[in-house]
């Protein structure tokens, strides 16, 4: 059955029944998914002392919105589904990270993504293409088109999973990238090449309308250093020897190359381009510095491993909100709706009704910052089974409000309550206190308990 035949029969349906206007001015999205780049990693987030210089994004979130309180699934594969459905784990089957490049787990041809609603919630056709890292799954090495072209996208060029493994310094310099005539040897730096075909598929789309995702592989291990041009670094030694260093020289180069990729583009072209900056998760362990706890990072439900940068900046937020911050609850799930919305389209009029959405728009907060939370809770998840097995080897949730968070580990059957006001590094479970707790905080708990209980499958 060609399940993308007959979302495109559904959605034109809907699209002429809702009479969608067509685009007003051409705007255009690039969505760029940062890999392993916790809030530690962001300059204009002033969470570490010495995170390492970050100028592009910094400018970014002085001529944007910087959403203070954002939600990653702690790995990768789950947070790219969710980015790209507005479904949680939980509901589009990507739980854990996929390990199987055969084709036979990954994200279903029955999910709807962005890019689906996109070709089919507008009468004005909008180019999508989506460049660098996929790890979603659903793909042989030889099957054509790239699982991305099949999940909607009307371009793809970029490497289907990661690019190496821990010491493979080499890794970013030659590797084997996937395109629509197929496979092709690459051997100049990885994060080079990603920013010039986004630059690329950009500028093939001319003056119409655009969403572009950007997936970079940096900075996901392997460590190295990257070329000199692109950052200022002292390096020596073994990569591995000095992680932290090198994670920022590989995050420095990475926000460089954004910078030129966003230079590139004609002023008329950057006057309706909307840019969001998203992680996928935390900073890896081995990487992170003070405050941060190392055993918390990446990988983790503590805030350390899902607790990520989102910046929204470009021609969708006025002047008024310009350089604000938000602190509303947001979780990556919402870059569904809000891309949608940037384009005019209401995703939960294109979506069959019985798809159950977890996506919330954040348009309101560009226009006002200090607009109160949509949310009143986030939800956040880490499930992993050894590859094809049944059993999991690790299931932990967590859930929080604008103040209190609770962790559960549903093997162990341990929970942990933190009050994040107080306690941002959760460093006190206020469950040791016993029969001691406060009122305030024992209802907390059970409002959070609850709500972990109604949002699982």
């Amino acid at each position: 059955m060609d399940f993308r035949l007959l979302k495109k029969t559904w959605g034109l349906a809907i699209s002429a029944a809702l009479m969608t206007p067509s685009l007003a001015g051409g705007d255009n999205v690039l969505l760029v998914l940062l890999d392993d780049v916790g809030v530690d990693r962001v300059r204009s987030y002033a969470i570490t002392a010495d995170c390492g210089p970050t100028p592009t994004l910094d400018h970014l979130a002085a001529t944007g919105v910087k959403f203070d309180t954002c939600w990653a699934l702690p790995i990768c594969s789950p947070t790219r589904a969710a980015v790209l459905t507005g479904r949680y784990g939980f509901r589009n089957g990507v739980r854990w990270n996929v390990k199987d490049q055969t084709g036979s787990i990954g994200l279903s041809l029955h999910e709807w993504t962005i890019p689906e609603v996109l070709n089919v919630g507008s009468l004005s056709e909008i180019r999508t293409a989506a460049i660098g890292k996929w790890h979603l799954g659903q793909h042989k090495l030889l099957t054509e088109p790239p699982p991305a072209m099949k999940a909607g996208f009307g371009l793809y060029s970029g490497n289907l999973w990661n690019l190496g493994g821990e010491g493979e310094d080499w890794a970013f310099w030659n590797f084997m990238k996937t395109t629509p005539i197929g496979r092709v040897p690459v051997t100049r730096y990885a994060t080079t090449d990603e920013i010039e075909d986004a630059r690329r598929a950009i500028e093939l789309f001319g003056d119409a309308p655009w969403f572009v995702y950007l997936a970079p592989h940096s900075a996901h291990i392997p460590y190295h250093a990257p070329p000199d041009d692109l950052h200022d670094r002292p390096l020596e030694g073994i990569p591995l020897d000095s992680p932290p260093v090198h994670h920022k020289a590989m995050v420095q180069a990475l926000d460089t190359e954004l910078g030129r990729l966003l230079d590139s583009l004609a002023p008329s072209v950057r006057a309706r381009t909307t840019v969001i900056i998203l992680g996928d998760n935390g900073s890896p362990n081995s990487s992170i510095e003070p405050p941060f706890d190392p055993e918390h990072g990446k990988g983790t439900v503590y805030e350390g491993g899902v607790h990520v940068p989102l910046i929204i900046s470009g021609a969708a937020v006025p002047t008024g909100a310009r350089g604000r911050s938000c602190k509303a609850l947001v979780s990556v799930t919402d870059i569904f709706a809000t891309t949608g919305d940037l384009f005019g389209i209401d995703t939960r009029s294109i979506v069959p009704s019985d798809v159950v959405l977890d996506s919330v728009s954040l348009a309101p907060y560009l226009s006002d910052p200090d607009l109160p939370s949509i949310r009143s809770m986030l939800y956040t998840e880490r499930v992993s089974k050894q590859t094809h097995g049944t059993e999991y080897t690790r299931h932990q949730r967590a859930a929080r409000n604008s103040r209190f968070k609770l962790i559960r580990d549903d093997l162990t059957g341990v929970d942990q309550l933190f009050d994040l006001a107080l306690d941002p590094l959760e460093k006190r479970n206020l469950l040791d206190l016993g029969p001691d707790l406060e009122d305030e905080v024992r209802q907390a708990y059970f409002e959070l308990d609850r709500w972990l209980e109604e949002h699982q499958l």
